[in-house]
């Protein structure tokens, strides 16, 4: 549930204490002594707090979370040798904001003393084998800054904590080497043992990696939270000496190092941490007592890192990643992730816009922290993976929508200042955001004969972008910024797929009109239309074979079936096919796993359908259209563009049909006549491409080839074939699973519906859509068939072009004149170019004079190409509308300066070469920036620049009654019967309560769950306010800084809000 809450633009303080200054060494140096000559076994006391899974974010808080940090807290007071380990900042971070000043200087000391310690550091513990970098980084930022704010140098966590995801990417602990941590601590997915990592060749980042001995639950026997295997004076012995025994066989399995890492917790566990701590404290005092060779005793990932170190060990090197521990979710809940995706790239686009638009962040600050919120939750490892009940599902989907609705907020205000002839003064802005352009529906273009489209580019460099407009059958003209008429356009039918979706229902729109816009780099540009009174038709393709053409190949398909059948490129034919296809989920045999939510185990091999239809097909203006059918519930509609190298796939899947109760799960398939050896490439959480080889011998659930050759697909997957010097790239939306199977070949999931729940969760990926019938999804997918030469260029821009995608908005007009009178039509924050291989990753405000900034070069040296090269850049003269002072450099994190974040130093038996985290040896201030081929570099700029100027709430509590409600009282909302009504509140049983008002019913209030209302001569107060702003939060998420109090029972931490 969403609500909103009123923002004053004020911060709000508690009062002022007088409470001693903290001292003590915290980090490394709190770390206990050890005794090289024992057994050292760190205890590592901690909950795994998942956001969100079996029951919703607000649930686990409420119900678990909250007593679960309070507890820790208390216990941790009454000894200093005890020691938590808290990883989730967004509960730590919601638990916080509730504290009083009195009790956050307890934590505060806590953690200045290094007993309660932070590890990971993030919003959520990610996922790996769906959530994409740009996300990751962001979320990882959210929750570091947080801590950094909060405690300081003290709670920078040296260690990760990924104790939970489905598997281990190569792109993650080489994001944590990049963000200064010294160890990675991992679960599923790679074998058991420590070693050194080495997970970028570019940028040789490596990393110390230790894998949990047995989960990351407490040894068997020793779960503490309901007191059943307490220990007490007459086990005390025994139960100490088999835990004794245990971790001196894990000391042994790991190379008798005298050091063993000791999970102490599970899901959701400390609820009653005085069990924990006061059993663990018996088995530390056994040890001490009785065993004189072991030193038992609390301890933290981060010391077990530093004393693993200390020890001056050789490890052996990996280099791979391990992605096959669970393969179904990569492809769970595909609107879900797709929904991610948007959500995402209009957070981006808000955030910059907050800093090119100069706005004021006590503004804007509560809807962008609304939608960076939202986002960073979705990264979590039971969220955008799609591994959990409907219901928490619908929890994040709606949770999305809030984020998605607050940055809108953001780029309206932004839009208010930029598109205004005068920066200083904002204009009225009238744009609508039509949120359902992916199934072709809006409102305000298929009813306006006039549409002025505003598409504003993320990406930091000019892009051309067809943009598609849902309108009715006509004629239309198009017209550039400047009043010029844009020649080449299409309207084309929407299919009836798409037309007959639930989804649109009442909507007018018919066709779709195309054009190719051009988009300024880090800008916008308005575009307008104009119906005509006459209609056109478009020309229909030749009946028994079509050629579709595209700007450096032509496409032949079958005329009667619409099979995709050849592509010529530079003269040469090649065989091209592809089709939908459908594996028959295992199910309910006696001994083996089922397809779940977690896993895909398929029964056997891809099935066929029927033949294919074609439906239909369309040719105007260079834009080639072919509309298929392939079963009931699948339709697909294949274009080529006369002047780009792509075909795009646009698909429409579901409801997959279960009345024969057997779980079916989706896949695309691409076949061609390259041999390509068996070896793939697929990329790392959208950045660095891993070489695969289909390897026949390995074995997944089921004993299933199939699920052990099966990988996540981010953004990214390619076959080639080296001899013909051809490459075939398919580029997706969203994340989904996939292989290439067979030699040629590219195959991708793009649905699943399951019968069965499978291992890992009591709950069936079985959608019901809007209509309850079963969830239908539409999705792209474009394929590069090019020369190995030019594929990477072409890869990579189209890459970053679908995760940056332009945001669209729309609104009506009279004339251009009028409009380019009123409104600036084309803008763009870039100066100088950036080069081609570099992407601006982000851009946002970091505090009230500081703009966080990173670049990345997306190029791979392997890549082999001319961008693979490194590059430099004039940073000023980039941001041109940015007036710089100065420029510092920090770590990929933005939580520590650069110069300042040092990591450990490792041996390992092939290299002792750590990644180099010096500043590329430029000195920044002289605002020459240099990229080697996967870097990225990240910068806090001061700027002297000054904010728009806006209005500032005021407010005021006005004595009022039922006769006399100032007629300026600040209007919240209207009755059913659309009668005004204000806020008002009133002391009621010791309680200032807020409610509403009218004259009609003076002041309503609930108090105990029933009304309560002052009438007649009894007297309330009213609220009277100017500028006041509503911001959108979710559920009972901490509601924004600076929103306005308006009641209290009468203790601390007891106000009230407006929502």
């Amino acid at each position: 549930m969403k609500y909103m809450f009123v923002i004053l633009g004020a911060i709000i303080t508690a009062g002022s204490l007088c409470i001693e200054p903290i001292r003590a060494e915290c980090g490394y140096a709190a770390c206990p002594v050890t005794d090289p000559s024992k057994l050292n076994i760190h205890l590592i006391a901690h909950s795994h707090d998942d956001v969100g899974w079996m029951k919703t974010v607000d649930e686990y808080y409420d119900r678990y979370v909250r007593k679960i940090i309070t507890n820790v807290v208390k216990e941790l007071e009454k000894d200093p040798a005890r020691r938590f380990t808290h990883v989730e900042i967004y509960y730590f971070h919601r638990w916080w904001r509730t504290q009083t000043d009195e009790r956050r200087y307890v934590v505060r000391k806590l953690v200045s003393e290094g007993r309660l310690v932070f590890a990971n550091g993030g919003w959520t513990v990610n996922d790996e084998g769906s959530a994409h970098y740009n996300n990751i980084i962001d979320q990882m930022t959210l929750g570091l800054k947080f801590l950094n704010d909060t405690f300081g140098a003290c709670a920078h966590p040296k260690a990760s904590w990924q104790i939970d995801p489905f598997g281990a990417s190569l792109e993650m602990p080489s994001l944590y080497a990049q963000m200064g941590f010294d160890g990675h601590v991992c679960n599923r997915g790679p074998d058991p043992g420590e070693y050194i990592w080495h997970v970028s060749p570019d940028l040789n980042t490596r990393i110390f990696t230790t894998i949990l001995h047995s989960h990351y639950s407490a040894p068997n026997g020793y779960n503490f939270e309901d007191g059943h295997s307490r220990i007490s004076h007459r086990n005390v012995h025994a139960k100490t000496e088999k835990f004794i025994n245990n971790a001196r066989n894990w000391n042994n399995d790991y190379g008798n190092t005298n050091h063993v890492l000791v999970t102490m917790g599970d899901d959701f566990k400390y609820r009653t941490a005085n069990n924990w701590f006061e059993n663990m404290d018996k088995m530390i005092n056994e040890a001490k007592a009785n065993y004189p060779d072991v030193n038992l005793f609390y301890s933290s990932p981060d010391c077990y890192v530093k004393e693993v170190n200390g020890l001056n060990r050789t490890f052996d090197d990996r280099n791979v990643d391990y992605l096959s521990y669970w393969v179904g979710y990569y492809s769970n809940r595909p609107a879900l992730k797709y929904q991610d995706r948007l959500a995402n790239n209009i957070l981006q686009a808000g955030k910059q816009l907050s800093v090119l638009a100069r706005l004021d962040p006590s503004k804007t600050t509560a809807y962008l922290d609304e939608a960076r919120n939202e986002v960073a939750i979705l990264t979590h490892h039971d969220a955008i993976t799609g591994t959990s009940p409907q219901a928490t599902a619908v929890d994040y989907s709606s949770r999305l929508q809030s984020g998605y609705v607050a940055a809108k907020q953001v780029i309206r205000r932004a839009y208010s200042y930029l598109k205004s002839n005068n920066s200083e003064k904002p204009v009225i802005v009238t744009d609508v955001y039509c949120d359902s352009l992916n199934i072709i529906n809006c409102t305000l273009t298929e009813t306006a004969d006039r549409v002025a489209v505003t598409t504003y580019n993320p990406i930091a460099r000019p892009v051309t972008h067809y943009l598609r407009v849902p309108v009715t059958d006509g004629v239309y003209r198009v017209f550039d910024s400047t009043g010029v008429e844009v020649a080449a356009k299409s309207l084309l039918p929407v299919s009836d797929a798409v037309r007959l979706l639930p989804e649109r229902k009442g909507s007018l729109g018919t066709h779709e009109l195309v054009f190719n816009a051009r988009l300024p780099a880090l800008g916008f540009i308005t575009y307008f239309i104009e119906k005509q009174n006459n209609t056109e038709n478009d020309q229909l393709m030749d009946e028994l074979s079509i050629e579709m053409k595209g700007k450096s190949f032509t496409l032949q398909v079958d005329g009667t079936t619409g099979a995709l059948q050849t592509i010529t490129l530079n003269g040469r034919k090649h065989r091209l096919n592809q089709s939908y296809k459908w594996y028959k989920s295992m199910q309910s045999k006696s001994g083996r796993e089922d397809s779940g939510s977690y896993q895909f185990c398929p029964d056997g091999n891809a099935r066929d359908y029927r033949q294919q239809k074609l439906i239909s097909k369309h040719t105007l203006s260079a834009v080639h259209e072919l509309n298929q059918q392939f079963a009931d519930y699948i339709h697909q509609t294949v274009r080529t563009y006369e002047d780009r190298d792509y075909i795009e796939f646009d698909w429409t899947v579901g409801p997959i049909p279960m009345a024969d109760k057997i779980g079916k799960e989706i896949v695309t398939r691409f076949e061609s006549d390259l041999q390509t050896d068996g070896v793939f490439y697929t990329d790392s959480n959208g950045r660095q491409t891993i070489r695969r080889k289909y390897n026949p011998n390995i074995k997944g659930c089921t004993n299933s080839v199939i699920t052990a050759n099966w990988f996540p697909i981010y953004s990214h997957v390619f076959v080639k074939d080296e001899n013909r010097g051809v490459q075939m790239t398919l580029l997706n939306d969203r994340t989904q699973g996939g292989s290439s199977l067979m030699n040629g070949q590219i195959e991708l999931m793009v649905h699943r519906r399951l019968h069965n729940t499978g291992r890992g969760g009591n709950f069936k990926i079985d959608e019901p859509g809007v209509d309850g019938k079963g969830l239908v999804v539409r999705g792209r997918h474009y394929l590069y068939f090019q020369p190995i030469a030019d594929s990477p260029k072409l890869m990579r821009s189209l890459s970053q072009s679908l995760f940056m995608g332009p945001i669209v908005s729309f609104s009506r007009y009279s004339t251009v004149a009028d409009y380019s009178q009123k409104f600036v039509t084309s803008f763009t924050a870039i100066g100088d170019s950036l080069p081609e291989s570099v992407h601006l990753l982000t851009l946002e405000q970091w505090s009230e004079r500081e703009v966080l900034v990173r670049f990345e070069h997306m190029y791979e040296t392997a890549d082999n190409h001319e961008l693979s090269k490194p590059v430099g850049f004039n940073l000023q003269k980039v941001l041109k509308t940015l007036s710089i002072e100065k420029v510092v450099e920090m770590n990929l994190a933005a939580n520590e300066l650069l110069s300042e974040t040092k990591r450990l130093e490792w041996r390992s038996k092939h290299t002792t070469i750590s990644y180099d985290m010096s500043d590329g040896g430029n000195d920044v201030n002289d605002m020459i920036i240099k990229l080697t081929p996967q870097q990225i570099r990240t910068f806090i700029i001061t700027t002297n620049s000054t904010y728009n100027e806006e209005a500032k709430c005021t407010y005021s509590w006005v004595n009022a009654s039922q006769t006399t409600i100032p007629g300026n009282a600040y209007i919240a909302g209207y009755d059913i019967d659309k009668t005004a009504l204000t806020i008002c509140r009133h002391k009621h049983n010791g309680d200032l309560i807020a409610g509403r008002a009218h004259k009609v019913v003076g002041c309503v209030l609930t108090s105990g769950g029933s009304e309560v209302t002052i009438k007649r001569s009894h007297e309330f107060e009213v609220l009277v306010a100017n500028d006041v702003e509503w911001v959108p939060r979710h559920g009972t998420d901490p509601v924004p800084t600076g929103a306005l109090v308006v009641g209290n029972k009468g203790r601390p931490n007891t106000d009230t809000y407006i929502d």
